[in-house]
């Protein structure tokens, strides 16, 4: 946006602009000097996203922390999300947790996709059947984040649920979502992905293709320790008719072999995805 006669640059962006949270693809600045974005919206949404698996309850002072907001400003926001009942006070200091209100907005989401009634049985199955944790995500900005996941009873050390989120650039999750992308999209992620990674990226990105390669080549792609230390994963692209998603297979390192994801798990989650792929989103 161009500023007006008499104005310069940067009186046209917005006083109200926030870093957002996981903001690896650039949104907040994209929207800096667009009059349209309503930075108020913004800036309770980036409260709400503050919370997590590893986030159940937080203070005002660490939400301000969290969102680089004034503590004023996650104070009033705080209030009008427990006032819209969205929000709770849990204890006396004062920390904040979602309340089930915050379901319904995800349950269109899921309801669409049907990921319970189509995948959580067979999710499961696999799991108890592998000894792995299986989990399905879709893309949020440039990680990915869990829809469903199904631990088998006896894993304790892998902790991961609805909600849970990891980095695109490595993890399995990402590289095999990546894989089943058209190439203009792709391409458009790659050049966010080398912005996020910075120099990082020099060596990062062979890594991220040499995933892509695998899933053409077998349909699954490995990833040993990068995404978390002696955690191993196999992954691969579920195509549905709402967009790309992924399915993963993990454990420690310590229960499970690189042989066995390769022969064993990997094959067995492409054979998942393809029976899924035509249940999601129908």
């Amino acid at each position: 946006m161009k500023p007006k006669p008499g104005r310069t640059a940067d009186d046209a962006i917005s006083r109200s602009a926030v870093p957002l949270l996981d903001d690896e693809d650039g949104i907040g600045a994209a929207h800096a000097e667009d009059r349209r974005f309503v930075w108020a919206l913004a800036r309770g949404l980036e409260i709400l996203r503050a919370f997590g698996p590893e986030h159940t309850a937080l203070s005002v002072g660490r939400l301000s922390t969290m969102t680089g907001m004034a503590k004023p400003t996650v104070s009033r926001l705080t209030h009008t999300l427990a006032a819209l009942g969205y929000l709770r006070v849990v204890d006396k200091r004062g920390h904040y947790a979602p309340t089930p209100a915050v379901l319904t907005l995800g349950y269109p989401v899921l309801s669409a996709l049907k990921v319970q009634d189509a995948a959580a049985a067979p999710m499961q199955e696999m799991a108890e059947a592998t000894g792995c944790l299986v989990g399905m995500a879709a893309r949020d900005r440039l990680s990915m984040v869990f829809a469903q996941c199904a631990p088998p009873p006896w894993l304790a050390t892998l902790r991961l649920g609805t909600g849970s989120r990891v980095p695109m650039a490595t993890s399995a999750l990402g590289r095999a979502f990546l894989a089943g992308l058209g190439e203009v999209e792709r391409d458009f992620l790659f050049g966010r992905l080398a912005l996020r990674h910075g120099v990082e990226w020099e060596a990062l990105g062979p890594r991220v293709a040499d995933g892509i390669a695998q899933v053409s080549a077998r349909g699954f792609c490995i990833v040993d320790g990068e995404w978390q230390r002696d955690v191993r994963t196999a992954a691969c692209p579920l195509v549905t008719a709402h967009g790309v998603m992924a399915l993963m297979a993990g454990a420690p390192g310590y229960t499970i072999t690189n042989e066995t994801l390769e022969n064993e798990v990997g094959p067995r989650l492409v054979a998942l995805a393809a029976k899924l792929s035509p249940l999601i989103g129908s």
